[in-house]
């Protein structure tokens, strides 16, 4: 696979911009997107970080490998030296990423008395902007998305389009938000009467801070009383959910349908695998990883890495383990039973 960006640049000034050694290759070699190791394409940028990638480097078609001092002499292509590939072919692609749409208000977009809009911000068409909401500059607000009355959106904040940001949300700087996406909406907040439920208003908001990205489909409520926030370095996947009160930690990542119930807190640098499911009121604690399609019911107090899942296996192999978990009950009696003192030790079941 391949991106063509639309954008060039040369081999010299990825070096200079990222701190790269340039070990081989000219200069002025033009690159204008990113691509697999192999096939690779003429003009197209790679990586390599492994040992289990030489062959695939000693087959590159890419005009130009990010790659570790060690592979570099198996390189037959330019070679731009560093020690973490990875992360250097992340931020050099960002290059090539396209231009955020033209500053100004589309005609059929809505902007409501009192909003302030910076000049260097893009409104797209059939956007709403509520009553009083600061927009700074290049801020984009995508088709069709609403931002609340008395929302506040920082420097360079990209909007997709149908997001819906509710009233009194804070955004922050560098925020990605992507399409579908619904922040600020009311909590999931109920009590019961005897015979059926009543609403708690949910009267808090939601505070995302800078450089978070929340995304496609992902659904962020408001507090009950104090503001749901979301911590900078921030980033959830598509089709998460975070309850209304919840503080999410720096540098948290959240992978896709992971949901996280109300007035939990969550550490810093934490990682949640997809479809996690975590309990209302629940804290975990700094760097904790939790692995996907775990179950947390309790508060995790040490860092370290939690499960809660079977791996797949074959489905004959399931329903004899399964046959087991029922009789778990039965065993423990026989074995305590067993442990007291004086008790018979014989094999007779119950």
């Amino acid at each position: 696979m391949s991106h063509h960006s639309g954008y060039e640049t040369t081999l010299g000034a990825i070096a200079e911009q990222f701190d790269l050694e340039l070990a081989l290759g000219d200069p002025g070699a033009r690159l204008d997107g990113v691509c697999a190791l192999t096939p690779g394409r003429d003009a197209g940028l790679a990586f390599a970080e492994s040992e289990a990638q030489a062959d695939a480097l000693a087959a590159t078609g890419a005009t130009a490998v990010i790659l570790t001092a060690a592979l570099a002499p198996r390189c037959p292509v330019a070679a731009l030296v560093c020690e973490r590939p990875r992360l250097a072919f992340a931020r050099a692609a960002s290059v090539f990423e396209p231009a955020p749409p033209a500053a100004g208000v589309h005609p059929s977009a809505v902007v409501e008395p009192g909003a302030r809009v910076d000049p260097g911000a893009s409104i797209g068409p059939q956007a709403v902007v509520g009553a009083d909401a600061v927009l700074e500059a290049g801020v984009v607000v995508g088709p069709s998305s609403v931002i609340g009355a008395r929302a506040r959106i920082g420097t360079d904040t990209r909007i997709e389009a149908n997001v819906s940001v509710g009233d009194g949300v804070v955004i922050g700087a560098r925020v990605r938000i992507e399409a579908n996406a619904a922040i600020g909406g009311r909590g999931f907040g109920l009590v019961h009467n005897g015979q059926g439920w009543d609403p708690i208003p949910q009267l808090g908001g939601v505070r995302i801070d800078d450089d978070v990205e929340v995304g496609a489909g992902t659904t962020i409520d408001r507090g009950a009383i104090d503001d749901t926030v979301i911590g900078p370095g921030v980033k959830l996947d598509d089709q998460v959910h975070i309850g209304h009160n919840c503080v999410i930690g720096a540098h948290t990542v959240v992978a896709g349908c992971t949901g996280i119930a109300g007035s939990c807190t969550i550490g810093a640098h934490c990682m949640i695998g997809g479809g996690v499911g975590i309990g209302d009121h629940v804290t975990v604690v700094d760097g904790v990883i939790i692995t996907a399609a775990s179950q947390v019911p309790k508060d995790i107090t040490a860092a370290g890495v939690y499960s809660s899942t079977l791996r797949a296996m074959p489905a004959g192999k399931w329903r004899k383990r399964l046959a087991l978990f029922r009789q778990l009950d039965r065993i423990e009696r026989r074995l305590r039973r067993v442990e007291r003192p004086g008790a018979f030790t014989g094999d007779k079941d119950e």
